[in-house]
């Protein structure tokens, strides 16, 4: 892996981008979001077109939306990584996002993250109605097993969820609470972090369970012999090095490009999220040069490593608006 490369080209993209919204958002974690966006999808940053895509969501959304606010950045990036002409996909974003309103999910910005993923992989807005029912079914039945843990940010990981047609939905489930509960007593806490971890293993369909038990576990193990706390915010990445074999792991690698952030002037107070980027550009870059392409397991690492960047802007959105809340009050 070129760390150095990697590093200084999230850097020059952060660096762009910071020069417009240092004033314009309230979180350094949603610039930095947004630079490893870019370098993960390995797509030129254009930093115009992207101001141009944001302010274009402005004015077509609604008087009250939060995509009238900074949250308006995060979406402008999915669609310029995603599309070539953004307009009109504006315009199906916001269809998709009332169809999810219209099946009681509530108003905001994960719903806005999960509108955002069926905009990605429907081919109609048929397609998309089925797609959010079913979503709908899934995060109802994680409120039902788990009430006390699941909420609205959950609507981007039941929707990814809903994506795999091939998971039925009740084995699903049961599975969750495998998974959840194997973990729990293997030394992981019992929280939301587990339970998005636990709902990412469910991902592969075609994976032994006890196989996926063990690799998660051996990660565990592995991050503490290399004096890394496997804290609960980096379960999910725990998840997503699961799924890569044993010896394509390099965790000095990641410590590497872990080390590498945490010296940079506007990294270096945000250790936890440079942590999750590094396991990020690393699994990248195992998709990208590896035989991994060849494998089943290459389109299950590409939804997870979807999953983990919507799951890190659904904890920035969250921990902003409580902030936000907080600096109100």
């Amino acid at each position: 892996m070129q760390v150095e490369q990697t590093v200084d080209e999230y850097k020059n993209i952060y660096g762009q981008l910071r020069k417009k919204l240092n004033w314009k958002v309230s979180d350094n974690r949603i610039i930095m979001t947004i630079a490893s966006m870019y370098v993960i999808s390995n797509k030129p940053f254009d930093r115009e077109r992207f101001l141009l895509i944001a302010e274009a969501i402005r004015k077509k959304a609604s008087l009250f939306s939060t995509l009238k606010t900074q949250f308006r950045f995060t979406m402008a990036t999915n669609l310029d990584l995603n599309y070539e002409h953004t307009t009109e996909k504006i315009d199906d974003l916001l269809d998709i996002y009332n169809e999810f309103k219209n099946n009681k999910f509530k108003r905001g910005n994960f719903t806005y993250i999960a509108a955002s993923l069926v905009l990605l992989n429907a081919k109609s807005l048929e397609e998309a109605k089925e797609i959010i029912n079913d979503a709908k079914v899934i995060h109802t039945g994680m409120k039902r097993q788990h009430p006390f843990l699941t909420a609205a940010s959950d609507y981007p990981l039941a929707t990814i969820l809903a994506l795999n047609s091939h998971l039925d939905v009740d084995t699903t489930i049961e599975r969750l609470d495998n998974f959840y509960f194997a973990l729990a007593n293997n030394s992981f806490k019992k929280g939301n972090d587990l339970q998005v971890l636990s709902h990412l293993l469910t991902l592969a369909a075609d994976e032994n369970d006890s196989g996926l038990l063990n690799r998660v576990i051996h990660v565990y193990d592995t991050m503490r012999e290399h004096g890394i706390k496997p804290k609960n915010n980096y379960y999910t990445v725990m998840g997503l090095l699961a799924f890569l074999p044993a010896e394509e792991v390099e965790m000095k690698v990641i410590l590497e490009v872990h080390e590498r952030l945490n010296k940079q002037k506007h990294f270096k107070w945000q250790k936890d999220l440079n942590f999750l980027l590094a396991v990020s550009f690393f699994v990248s870059d195992k998709l990208e040069n590896s035989q991994l392409i060849e494998t089943n397991i290459f389109t299950t690492l590409e939804a997870i490593l979807q999953v983990q960047h919507a799951i890190i802007v659904s904890s920035v959105v969250s921990a902003t608006a409580v902030t936000s809340s907080n600096n109100n009050s």
